[in-house]
């Protein structure tokens, strides 16, 4: 999602005119809070997820220290994720696997009789327990490595864990991966199931665009955040409901089909946003401007031999979309939008492949 790199995703602004983490907070002031240990504690959550809780039950104990969410999903999507082995019986926490296979996923017994799994999202930490990591010496100096809130907090957990991935850390990570296994392997933890269609995931542009359709699992989940594909934008009326717009403005401004627009400033012009694409335009130093254009399934991140756009030749070898030096600044939102359309039908000009030569 390049078009929110400048300030984070929890910032992504979603079709009820609300950024991702207003939304978040809105949903767990109404169906979450009063739900939680009521001597306060902190909530870990991604900043590009929503989060449904409106089936979540109260708690059984009011000594609980960790809140787990588990979500129902696919073998493909426990793949990606962490996923809880649960005791049936008991209804305890065996352990957390974190991105297994879909046959350590059998081994273990994660895979549920309706063949779905149990996938992490959030989890809460009462104070008490926080507290616990306070008094560990190791993490009242600075930390040297870098920790994972899911894989290294949540591995410990339960009555069974499997820690063999301590032996495949390096010393210094090892050390902190063991101190963190001594605070997390005995709390008094909780689960929480709040079912399938409950967790949505904004990461990508894909999974952006059909989450915009009302018809979506999403929107039928929160059919109240619908309320319009254009946000916060002046002088356009209608767009294809497959696309997004958001603080832009244009008068005789052509939107084709599953196209995110951000940031963009058409004027007075007759501008036509291709179709499968994102644009957004960024105000940078010294008041200049700068409009992206890249296909909405491209990997920016990739490195490539040779760097092209759109089909053309961009003469830039060895690098990815996101750092090639493609896009010329300009002095206004205008004309970046005109001149960066431009190119993206007709290629480069001269004068940028000799800037960037």
């Amino acid at each position: 999602m390049p078009h929110l790199s400048a300030y984070g995703k929890a910032f992504g602004t979603l079709t009820n005119n609300s950024t991702i983490l207003e939304t978040k907070l809105e949903i767990y002031k109404n169906d979450l809070i009063g739900k939680l240990p009521q001597n306060g504690g902190i909530m870990i959550t991604a900043s590009d997820v929503i989060e449904k809780m409106s089936s979540m039950k109260s708690l059984k104990s009011s000594e609980t220290d960790i809140v787990i969410f588990g979500h129902l999903s696919s073998l493909e999507v426990g793949t990606q994720h962490g996923v809880f082995v649960m005791d049936e019986q008991s209804e305890q926490l065996k352990c957390v696997l974190q991105k297994p296979t879909e046959e350590e996923m059998r081994i273990e017994g994660a895979i549920r009789e309706d063949g779905m799994v149990l996938t992490d999202s959030c989890y809460f930490m009462s104070w008490k327990f926080c507290k616990r990591l306070l008094k560990n010496p190791l993490f009242k100096l600075p930390i040297t490595e870098e920790l994972c809130c899911y894989g290294d907090f949540m591995r410990p957990m339960g009555y069974a864990p499997n820690l063999d991935y301590l032996q495949n850390s390096s010393p210094k990570l090892k050390e902190y991966r063991k101190a963190l296994t001594e605070v997390f392997i005995d709390p008094n933890v909780e689960m929480s199931v709040l079912g399938e269609n409950s967790f949505f995931h904004f990461g990508t542009y894909q999974e952006f665009v059909e989450s915009l359709l009302p018809e979506s699992s999403f929107g039928q989940s929160f059919p109240s955040l619908f309320k319009s594909n254009i946000v916060h934008s002046k002088g356009i009326n209608t767009i294809p409901e497959s696309s997004f717009i958001e603080y832009s403005t244009g008068v005789d401004l052509e939107v084709g089909e599953n196209c995110i627009a951000s940031g963009i400033d058409a004027g007075s012009l007759k501008i036509e946003l291709p179709s499968n694409a994102v644009i957004f335009t960024m105000s940078l130093h010294m008041k200049k401007y700068v409009t992206i254009i890249i296909k909405i399934d491209d990997d920016i991140k990739k490195k490539r031999e040779v760097v092209r756009w759109n089909g053309h030749d961009t003469r830039i070898d060895g690098k990815s979309l996101w750092e090639a030096p493609i896009f010329e600044m300009f002095e206004t939102r205008i004309k970046s939008l005109e001149e960066t359309l431009h190119q993206w039908k007709n290629g480069m000009t001269e004068m940028v492949r000799y800037i960037r030569s």
